[in-house]
């Protein structure tokens, strides 16, 4: 890195990056000629004389809009309650009163670890497979 740096400054130092006279002139003379640009300062009281105004105006369209939607609109219709029934779900006692007789209840244990046992010695099974071939492609390599 040090020596690219070296080189990179050498080669800095070789750049000519002198500005010509001319180029000097010219632009001294587009800066003198320019005009100069002031800013004009306005008055506080116009500036908030203006903003009042537009406030104003737009408070007016606003209330002017919301009248506008409100002015025909009729009246609303009396509602009249529907009758519901209170209890939509019938309770679950209920339910299962209807059903005791004819439904047999039958309950026995899952066995869930059968199936379980048996992909374990498949997995132990393809492990011992496996480690078998490695020793046989070791003693063969070696």
């Amino acid at each position: 890195m040090d020596e690219f740096e070296k080189r990179l400054k050498h080669d800095a130092l070789d750049i000519s990056a002198d500005v010509s006279p001319e180029l000097t002139s010219r632009i001294e003379a587009s800066l003198l000629a320019a005009e100069r640009i002031e800013l004009s300062r306005q008055n506080r009281s116009e500036t908030s004389n203006l903003w009042w105004a537009s406030s104003l105006t737009g408070l007016a369209a606003a209330a002017a809009v919301i009248a506008v939607l409100n002015w025909n609109r009729p009246e609303p219709e009396a509602v009249v309650p529907e009758q519901t029934a209170f209890q939509v779900v019938p309770d679950a006692r209920e339910y299962l009163r209807q059903f005791q007789g004819r439904l047999p209840l039958r309950a026995e244990t899952a066995d869930f670890t059968h199936g379980l046992e048996d992909e374990l010695q498949k997995l132990q099974a393809d492990i011992e497979k496996a480690r078998e071939n490695i020793n046989r492609d070791i003693n063969f390599t070696f």
